[in-house]
């Protein structure tokens, strides 16, 4: 019962680094959405890019007493998009385990390279101590 009431830092999100292209040009002034989904809530948040297509999203943690609960499975989805020309653009989805940020991700999520000219695809990411667990992103990026 006590642990319902405690409150747990859930680290929803590492610094997010990246540049957004099109078709190998950088995008200047443009804007970029990051959705964290825990629970119930939802966390928002936008930056642009810079001259050179560059953007900065900064590490994302919050307090919350759901990981006390024996029925809840801590879970937390990360969407990052962008609008261009009408259409949604997936730079990168993934579904982390847990209340910390996955090590798996932060490589990749440190030096996205979202060119708007590829074509969404779905790629895994093994762990490397245990070969049976594997993560599913989202990403129009290539690493």
């Amino acid at each position: 019962m006590l642990g319902m009431l405690k409150k747990y830092t859930v680290e929803l999100s590492p610094e997010v680094q990246g540049r957004l292209l099109n078709e190998k040009v950088p995008i200047p002034n443009y804007e970029i959405n990051r959705c964290l989904i825990y629970g119930d809530e939802e966390f928002l948040d936008k930056v642009s890019t810079d001259l050179q297509g560059n953007f900065k999203f900064e590490k994302k943690a919050i307090k919350s007493n759901l990981p006390g609960n024996i029925f809840h499975e801590p879970k937390v989805q990360m969407y990052i998009t962008t609008e261009f020309n009408g259409d949604t653009h997936l730079l990168w989805f993934s579904n982390q385990d847990g209340i910390s940020i996955n090590p798996l991700y932060v490589n990749y999520l440190n030096s996205i390279n979202a060119d708007l000219s590829q074509k969404e695809e779905s790629f895994w990411i093994d762990e490397p101590q245990n070969p049976e667990k594997s993560y599913q992103i989202y990403s129009i990026c290539r690493w």
